[in-house]
Formats: structure tokens, sequence, C-alpha cells
């Protein structure tokens, strides 16, 4: 798997799956919902340009951290912070990173989304994704299990997860429509949602 793609996948896995409730995080602390989109995207931009995530244990807890350290960057560059923006980052430094019941239900609800997106994609992509991300194999078990080159493994583990990506980003509740287009032909036949 190329860096790139395991920048995708460790995002898509690890830290998606947080945004709704860190967004809400950010809410309470009085940012505009512009605000929010922005420091989410700055979040995503900076974690795509990560060499590597091994050192990460906590994801949710790095998440928060990271948006807490850009909303201190952004008021360190404003001459004039009032003085209800530097309570709120006071509050997000105390805040307690478990999550809150309202946040559990968000992620639950995020996470029937997400499921509702991979079994939208296509069969052969979909059966690879399942294999690599839902159940943990690695790319060479999925091969041999699916009866399909390693390659094939590593293109539908990154096209699934850009479908995926995509879907979520464009908001879209439905399953993913750019999904349902026909696959490339199967280099073997002998492949199988599990």
């Amino acid at each position: 798997m190329s860096p790139h793609d395991e920048r995708l996948a460790f995002i898509g896995t690890h830290i998606l799956p947080h945004e709704a409730g860190l967004r809400q995080w950010l809410s309470r602390a009085g940012l505009t919902a512009s605000e929010r989109d922005d420091l989410v995207q700055e979040v995503y931009y900076r974690l795509l340009r990560q060499v590597s995530f091994a050192h990460i244990t906590e994801p949710r807890a790095y998440l928060y951290r990271m948006a807490r350290n850009l909303i201190l960057e952004q008021v360190r560059k404003n001459r004039v912070v009032s003085i209800t923006t530097v309570q709120n980052i006071d509050e997000l430094g105390r805040a307690d990173p478990s999550p809150s019941p309202e946040q559990a239900v968000s992620a639950r609800r995020e996470l029937s989304r997400v499921m509702a997106f991979i079994d939208g994609l296509p069969d052969r992509c979909r059966a690879v994704f399942e294999l690599r991300k839902v159940h943990g194999l690695s790319q060479a078990q999925t091969a041999a299990r699916l009866g399909v080159s390693e390659n094939i493994v590593e293109k539908e583990t990154a096209r699934g997860l850009s479908l995926i990506l995509k879907q979520v980003a464009q908001g879209d509740a439905d399953a993913p429509a750019a999904a349902n287009a026909p696959t490339t032909k199967p280099e073997h036949a002998g492949y199988a949602r599990h």
C-alpha cells in the first residue's frame, strides 16, 4: 500500500468517525459553522501531510489536541482577541476527552452511515474493503481469501476508501451512487462477500 493510501486508510478508519463529535465540541467552544468547517479542513490537510501515524496511540485525543492547537495558532496570529475566545480556549483545554452521551450517539450514527457507504461499494471493492478494514486481514490474507492478487487488493482498498471519503465529504446519507458504477472485470471470479 502506498504512503498516500495508508494515510487515507488511517484517516478514514481512526479519525473520520470522530469528526461529528469534534464539530460539536468546537461548536460549544463558540466557533461559527464556517470557522468549524475551516478548522476541520485544516486538520485533514495537516493529517494528509504527515509522514507516519505510528506515534498516534489515541487517534481521538490526537484529533482534539490538533484542533485545539490550530485554534491557539489562530489566536496568536490575531492581534485583538476577545475575552470570550480566551475563555473558550481555556474550556477546550479542560474538556473531558471521553465522549458525552450525545457524542456516543453521533459516533454510532456516523458509523452506521459509513457502513451504509461500504454496503454501497461495488462487489469486489466491498469484499476487499470489508476484509481489510472491518475484519483487519492483511493484504496477503485478503488476496488469498478472495483469490486475487495483492495488487488488486491494494487498488480496491484505495478505491473503496476514496469512494467512502467522497460520499462523507458530500454529506450524502444515502448509499453512494458513484460506488454503484460497474467495476472493472475481476481478475478472478472466486471473490465473495464476507
